[in-house]
């Protein structure tokens, strides 16, 4: 079994309308809703390529019940915890020509008892996965530890463990050497308060990553060429071209990916193949982190994937 954590789950909602204005009042043409967060999209693609996979986190007040209903909804095995504050939900407003605007409510601060509830069931867990996969940000200081105490449990289990989160989160979440992460470009500035401007640049972290442990590393940059690393060298990666519909969880779907490969046995090459296909996969069609294996395996041979020296 995998385990997915995500700190900060939401409720999405899309409502489609035939236009957005400024001080105006509109009138949905529909209404679709789906629990969110990037743990559980990395959970939904894994259950998509048949793996037994659980998600966990924190939910909490009405809004936390309706996700978990949604959860049921889809089959989606979770276990999460009460945080004690309600999980926030977010608005995309999806006009006729694809055009989205997205407002998202802000976290709640999860008390210490919450914490202290999510570190035992996750140390819990731990005990019956394969993987721990600890996806998105952290809703408030008293949760950032979390990811931190999850991957030494992974650790001490003797289980491999994902990373992919920003801030002070994922600085902790580093420091306990996890099996593989996977920031974007965006997020290592948030983190480290500078950018990565060239190759070399990319490369450089990468190696550092290497030299304090890590054993697999995916930076990725939305549209634009992904690089990654591992004992076995480091390579540059470019997604198909795709006409992209929804590029919201291509990130997890990818991540989702490169797992379920590893969980294979599979070269890490052909993992990153994978997973790069099954971001794009993802983007091109709207429902999220819900493609099929055959999906990806046809997008994956369009993957370039080049070595570097």
């Amino acid at each position: 079994m995998i385990t997915t954590v995500t700190l900060n789950p939401m409720l999405d909602k899309t409502m489609c309308v035939d236009s957005l204005a400024r001080g105006q009042i509109h009138r949905a043409l529909k209404l679709e809703m789906v629990a969110g967060g990037k743990g559980i999209n990395v959970a939904r693609q894994l259950k998509c390529l048949g793996v037994s996979v659980l998600a966990t986190g924190f939910l909490g007040g009405e809004v936390g019940s309706v996700v978990e209903g949604l959860l049921r909804k889809e089959g989606l095995s979770h276990d999460f915890v009460d945080s004690g504050v309600m999980t926030r939900e977010g608005v995309t407003y999806l006009e006729p020509n694809g055009t989205s605007t997205a407002v998202f409510e802000p976290a709640g601060r999860v008390p210490d008892s919450g914490v202290r509830a999510l570190k035992k069931k996750i140390n819990d867990l731990v005990r019956r996965s394969t993987w721990v996969v600890c996806s998105g940000s952290s809703p408030c200081p008293e949760a950032d530890d979390v990811y931190h105490e999850a991957i030494l449990s992974a650790n001490k289990a003797g289980i491999k463990s994902v990373l992919d989160s920003y801030g002070r989160a994922f600085k902790r979440g580093l420091e306990a050497v996890p099996t593989m992460i996977k920031p974007n470009r965006q997020e290592y500035q948030k983190t480290f308060g500078k950018e990565l401007r060239s190759e070399k640049e990319v490369r450089r972290a990468m190696e550092n990553w290497l030299r304090a442990g890590v054993k697999f590393i995916v930076i990725t940059d939305g549209a634009k060429p992904a690089y990654a690393a591992s004992r076995g060298g480091q390579w540059k990666l470019q997604a198909p071209s795709i006409k992209t519909v929804n590029p919201v969880g291509s990130g997890d779907a990818m991540a989702a990916g490169i797992v379920f490969g590893l969980e294979k046995g599979w070269e890490f090459e052909r993992c990153l193949e994978f997973g790069v296909a099954a971001g794009a996969a993802n983007a091109r069609k709207w429902p999220v982190a819900n493609s099929t294996y055959e999906e990806i395996e046809g997008l994956r041979k369009q993957v370039t994937v080049k070595k570097l020296k």
